[in-house]
């Protein structure tokens, strides 16, 4: 069989079929979970309308091991076992997720034609799972709700739990659902958060944490209009700082996007035994309006690295996590004008700008350019490499640093300490008699101190 070369060397990915939100995401007596919408053996349009979930795990976040479907689509989640979250009770793992139910009929499946149910499955091991427990479904959200509820993010603070649930309102204006529990099974609306003034008809996978002393609520609005330097996907992710009681009245800060990448989508935190807040990303967007050509491969999308997140001058900042550094291999330093080969098309530079404000170009493979100039920070690609994304811009007076992580058919591109991030596939020519995955990085940015690497597969993705 020839060599898949778009698949990826250091990024979590599926077996085969289709992959999208990060879900359950958690460490527990050592031990890392990442679990994901899975659709197995059924990539392409179809992967998305029959979905359970994936697991990983493993003793960090190198050797994760694939541990297959923990859960199949059955009665009360025939139609999906869709996105949720983990919760750390005892040294049990709960997870909470929505359950996807579409009747048949002439339904606009907004206003009718379908419930969702709020199911909680728990395991020690992630190996043995309980029964599926319907905690509230469809009936028990408020009434000014439409059909679409889903998503459930579950954590802890002084002795109460809570929930967040994303929301579409019957006046198509996205929202929040924030509930409160005293045993983590009874469930009481405490109040709908939402903007004044309505952002986006829904709120897909909302998450609620404190870091650094801010508040944080990242959302996933659907339906913002598209501007030049912003809401550039059809889809977008992002957060609002807020100020006040959460279970009182509360001020929004102006909406931030965690990413300004082709590709990404539906993050998802948490904190690990070393208490650092981790952040995971699906490499991908619903209903994206440009190609991902793996289909035809079987398989499709993966997730981000993982991020580690951190406040610093206003802005939520994210930096990939250390443990990647250990997959680094054959330092070189390139000159400010000069070229990177990566034989395997997986890499990390570095690079430190003298002059802050000056103008520079990087071309990655020879249909991907990243350039800064006159304020400006964009992302282009040739419509052959990026079957159909088009530029990507961010407003910044100046870059300090830049750290580019490319990976056969995966860009992550972290500029100034993490404040300003791009996530993005891209597909390199790759003809069927090609044996070798090289690609090569120009830089042109004179005065800039560059290092790079090469980097090492996962050991799961070695084996394809």
């Amino acid at each position: 069989m020839a060599r898949d070369n778009w698949r990826l060397a250091y990024h979590l990915m599926p077996p085969d079929g289709w992959l999208n939100d990060p879900n359950g995401l958690c460490q527990v007596n050592g031990q890392y979970h990442v679990y994901f919408q899975y659709a197995p053996n059924t990539p392409g349009p179809d992967g998305k309308k029959h979905r359970t979930w994936g697991h990983y795990a493993g003793p960090d976040l190198i050797n994760l091991e694939f541990e297959g479907v923990p859960f199949w689509p059955e009665a009360p989640d025939r139609d999906g076992c869709y996105s949720g979250s983990a919760f750390i009770h005892g040294d049990e793992i709960w997870l909470y997720y929505t359950g996807n139910i579409k009747l048949a009929g002439d339904y606009d499946y907004i206003h009718d034609g379908r419930e969702s149910n709020t199911i909680l499955v728990r395991t020690k091991d992630g190996k043995a799972y309980s029964e599926k427990q319907v905690l509230f479904g469809t009936k028990d959200y408020p009434e000014d709700c439409t059909r679409h509820v889903r998503d459930p993010k579950v954590w802890e603070e002084d002795g109460v739990y809570y929930m967040v649930q994303g929301a579409r309102m019957n006046d198509d204006s996205g929202s929040v659902l924030l509930y409160e529990s005293d045993d983590l099974f009874n469930w009481k609306l405490v109040k709908i958060i939402a903007t004044e003034e309505p952002f986006g008809y829904m709120w897909e996978c909302p998450d609620y944490f404190e870091l650094d002393g801010e508040q944080v609520l990242s959302i996933c609005p659907q339906g913002m209009d598209a501007e030049e330097f912003r809401y550039q996907n059809n889809h977008q992710a992002g957060y609002f700082f807020m100020k006040g009681d959460l279970r009182g009245t509360q001020t929004f800060s102006e909406f931030t996007e965690w990413d300004y990448g082709h590709d990404f989508y539906a993050p998802q935190s948490f904190v690990d035994e070393q208490g650092r807040r981790l952040f995971i990303g699906w490499a991908g967007l619903p209903d994206k309006p440009y190609g991902n050509p793996t289909d035809a491969r079987g398989w499709e999308n993966c997730l981000t690295v993982p991020r580690v997140l951190k406040v610093k001058d206003g802005v939520v900042t994210q930096t990939p996590v250390e443990e990647l550094k250990s997959l680094r291999f054959d330092e070189q330093k390139i000159d400010p004008v000069g070229t990177l080969v990566l034989p395997d098309a997986s890499g990390d530079a570095e690079v430190c700008f003298a002059d802050p404000s000056a103008a520079w170009n990087i071309s990655i493979g020879g249909g991907v350019t990243l350039a800064f100039a006159d304020g400006v920070l964009e992302l282009n690609m040739s419509d052959a490499v990026g079957c159909g994304r088009g530029p990507r811009k961010v407003k910044t007076d100046a870059i300090r640093d830049l750290r580019l992580m490319i990976d056969r058919s995966m860009l992550e591109l972290y500029a100034n300490d993490g404040s300003i991030v791009f996530a993005s596939r891209f597909y390199p020519d790759d003809p069927e008699e090609q044996e070798e995955r090289a690609l090569a990085v120009r830089f042109d940015c004179p005065g800039a101190d560059i290092t790079a690497w090469q980097m090492k597969a996962l050991p799961f993705n070695e084996k394809y």
